[in-house]
């Protein structure tokens, strides 16, 4: 296991990886290809999960945040989408300051609207009013933005990163039983890395006093878990989080069962792509020769995986043969 800080300075020496601002980083060259490739294998991991692909906005309206109690639990992270006013005298004197930047800045009208914080609350904001026949299962992926400096780390701890997101809506059975698969399957998408990972229940960091409660639920019920990379130096790294809501999002958005009326539950198994990166770099090197071939290994399970289903269907034969 290599160290984030060996990693991230390799990427840096390579001109791999810069950072424009505080938070925002850039990859290219070999860094940039393999994030494209893990990113293939976290997107198919996803669809299978939830067949139902969605494309969601770049924003969301803050009011769907609010229903969703948002500004009581995370107030922290957000980061809100602004533009510039209409008028002719503020936009004359941006086009014509000796620093442009700070007249735009003193010009900027506020949008009623945030960059996402995470990619599932489109989905229960688009499924709002609705009376469910069957769970749904949407897979979907967004640019998401959580201001946390100064704890900004390069790949582990962004403003702006990379989430796949597969949801489901339905009865409370269905929402458990599907947070489950997804954890089998982000366990089994680690090993198929190389990734040494661990599940282990968490909390989410409510800001509020009044909402420490949720944290104690979550420990209690164990509603959130976390599929974590220990590095050498420095805190855990969770890969991805594992998400029981309850009721909570379909009380919040009035989705309801058509069976009995009752507010639907909902579960999200979540990755963010940078830190899949990141930890496939701590587990491998940050240089490409040291790197599997993701496209070798994924033709090589789906070759066990279609030799399995094949020499179960000859036991299968073979079972009926002597039935009969």
């Amino acid at each position: 296991m290599f160290s984030a800080e060996r990693v991230i300075e390799a990427l840096r020496a390579r001109r791999e990886l810069w950072e424009p601002a505080p938070g925002l980083i850039g990859l290219r060259g070999e860094t940039a290809a393999l994030r494209e490739a893990i990113a293939r294998e976290i997107a198919a991991v996803s669809r299978a999960l939830a067949p139902e692909p969605w494309h969601v906005p770049a924003a969301l309206p803050l009011a769907d945040l609010a229903r969703a109690d948002y500004f009581l639990s995370f107030p922290q992270w957000l980061t809100v989408a602004a533009h510039l006013g209409a008028e002719d005298a503020a936009l004359e004197r941006v086009a014509n300051a000796a620093d442009p930047v700070d007249e735009a800045c003193a010009a900027i009208v506020p949008g009623k609207v945030a960059l996402p914080p995470a990619a599932c609350y489109h989905v229960y904001a688009a499924l709002a009013g609705m009376r469910l026949g069957r769970p749904v299962h949407v897979s979907t992926v967004c640019t998401c933005f959580r201001h946390e400096a100064p704890a900004f780390r390069p790949l582990a701890r962004d403003w702006s990163f990379t989430m796949y997101e597969a949801v489901c809506v339905g009865g409370s059975g269905d929402a458990e039983a599907f947070r489950r698969r997804g954890e089998a399957a982000a366990v089994a998408l680690a090993a198929r890395l190389g990734l040494p990972v661990a599940v282990a229940q968490a909390e989410d960091p409510f800001y509020l006093p009044t909402s420490r409660g949720r944290a104690l639920l979550q420990r209690v019920k164990a509603l959130k878990h976390e599929l974590v990379v220990r590095p050498v130096s420095g805190p855990p790294l969770a890969l991805a989080s594992f998400n029981q809501h309850e009721r909570f999002f379909g009380n919040a958005f009035d989705i309801r069962l058509l069976a009995d009326g009752g507010a639907a539950s909902s579960a999200c198994i979540a990755f963010g792509l940078e830190r899949w990166l990141l930890a496939f770099l701590l587990a491998h090197g940050p240089e490409p020769r040291r790197w599997p071939n993701l496209t070798a290994r994924r033709m090589e399970d789906s070759t066990h995986e279609r030799t399995d289903e094949r020499e179960a269907a000859v036991v299968g034969v073979r079972n009926d043969a002597r039935q009969s």
